[in-house]
């Protein structure tokens, strides 16, 4: 009985031991893609955390590799490849969801504060769900992206200033109608394509935070920027579905807890060179123009009751609103 004894506590320790290392030992490589500049602070933020950290909090047995600058392809290349499986990770500017479209509703957040506040909030899981019944895309979470902004060659001092004129917009139906309900001709473009459309002048105008302008040299293609901040959406970290499902808890804590402090990250990086993107565009000879941003509210007052109840369920919009009060 002793030997019995002997041999079930040793098989004990060895399974115990092997609980232990079977995390480290189940190596993952994962792809993870993004269609921003290798200066951006999300290129930076993956590099400098998320990797880092996904391999550190995982002792080594998950690797990712990023491929920033739209070198997977296009936001909806993207979104397409995470749900196939062809990629592992998409950092994203939409899902090709109703629910993640309606996140770039106009003046939707007062600011980065009632974002923080949002993303936080039982909204923001009702957001999250409603984004994979629509995406099949399992979302590992939100992230801030910086105000957009408006530039062109026209100066443009209020809303009554945009009528007719012709804009860029990524293929969002709230952002186009957006742009619509100011009176602008909004023209979708995929972004890897933007520069070359300014530069033909197939569009006179497009909208993106100071950083995009500015490292994507849309400076040399345009003269002013109209401080707008009409828009300050999220940004999307997703995970193909069947591998989020393949990971055991541990795995999909790294996940999360390393985008969790990566969005933490990207968010301190915006701010704090926010000014500096400003004078650096000013330096490019960009001119920053204050324009009257209460006219564009009132003109898009209601653009949201066309999109957020259907993509959200009724009520949301408000819940997020009274994040403000």
């Amino acid at each position: 009985m002793r030997t019995v004894s002997k041999i079930i506590v040793i098989l004990a320790i060895v399974s115990a031991a092997v609980v232990q290392t079977s995390f480290a030992s189940s190596k993952l490589k994962l792809r993870s893609a993004d269609v921003v500049s290798v200066t951006s602070p999300y290129t930076i933020a993956m590099k400098k955390v998320f990797i880092p950290k996904v391999k550190e909090l995982s002792n080594g047995a998950i690797t990712v590799i990023h491929y920033p600058a739209g070198q997977l392809g296009s936001d909806s290349a993207i979104s397409e490849g995470v749900k196939l499986g062809t990629i592992d990770i998409g950092i994203i500017g939409t899902v090709g969801s109703p629910a993640a479209e309606a996140m770039y509703l106009p003046f939707l957040f007062k600011s980065a504060e009632h974002q923080d506040r949002f993303m936080e909030s039982k909204a923001a899981d009702t957001i999250k769900r409603r984004i994979f019944e629509d995406s099949g895309v399992k979302i590992v979470g939100f992230s801030y992206f910086a105000p957009r902004q408006l530039s062109s060659n026209k100066k443009i001092q209020s809303a009554s200033d945009l009528k007719g004129l012709k804009i860029r917009v990524p293929l969002i139906p709230p952002m186009v109608a957006t742009w619509r309900a100011l009176g602008a001709s909004p023209t979708p473009i995929a972004f890897t394509e933007l520069f070359s459309a300014l530069q033909q002048d197939i569009v006179k105008a497009q909208e993106n935070p100071y950083e995009i302008i500015l490292n994507n040299s849309f400076y040399e293609v345009q003269k002013y920027v109209m401080q707008t901040d009409h828009s300050i959406p999220v940004r999307f970290c997703v995970i193909n579905y069947d591998l989020w499902k393949s990971l055991d808890k541990k795995q999909q804590r790294v996940i999360d807890t390393a985008w969790r402090a990566t969005a933490k990250e990207i968010k301190r990086l915006y701010m704090e060179n926010d000014e500096k993107y400003k004078a650096e565009l000013k330096k490019k000879g960009m001119k920053l123009v204050s324009i009257d941003r209460q006219s564009m509210i009132e003109a898009t007052k209601d653009v949201w009751k066309a999109y957020a109840p259907k993509a959200w369920g009724e009520g949301v919009y408000e819940e997020i609103q009274k994040l403000n009060e």
